[in-house]
């Protein structure tokens, strides 16, 4: 039980920083909808489906459905695919966004004190990723080999 609440918590997360802010560029004194340039603008925000183009919610299925697997069959192949959804997951959290998170890009060049931060959604991101790595990691030491 304990394996399939982490996946499915893993998922849920991964599925909810899709939607939700990765990375963000705060104007000091003013606000996006003041940008006049529109493609700098689409920077002030950064969804986790604009830096991923949905690939948070294939994983996040492929990572239900291996939970079920390792939840109820103890598979250990299904606990190396949760072992590896996660590392792809935190790759991408750690190597990708983050990074981001501290780029202002082309707003930075045209206001003075623009300053890129990571949104909530990197942080979920990030979470969703070690729950899945959890739920493999007790998948393999959890189960004898046969």
């Amino acid at each position: 039980a304990v394996v399939l609440t982490l996946g499915v918590l893993g998922a849920l997360l991964l599925v909810a920083a899709e939607f939700t802010t990765i990375a963000w560029v705060e104007i000091p004194g003013r606000t996006c909808r003041e940008v006049a340039d529109l493609s700098a603008a689409d920077r002030c925000e950064l969804s986790g489906f604009e830096r991923h183009g949905g690939a948070l919610l294939l994983l996040g299925a492929l990572a239900v459905l291996m939970a079920v697997g390792a939840a109820r069959r103890g598979s250990r192949p299904a606990g190396l695919a949760l072992i590896t959804v996660a590392t792809l997951v935190l790759g991408m959290a750690l190597l990708r966004d983050l990074p981001e998170a501290g780029r202002t890009g082309a707003i930075g060049i045209t206001y003075e004190g623009a300053d890129g931060r990571a949104g909530a959604g990197l942080f979920i991101e990030i979470a969703g990723g070690l729950l899945l790595a959890l739920a493999g990691a007790l998948t393999l030491v959890g189960r004898p080999r046969t």
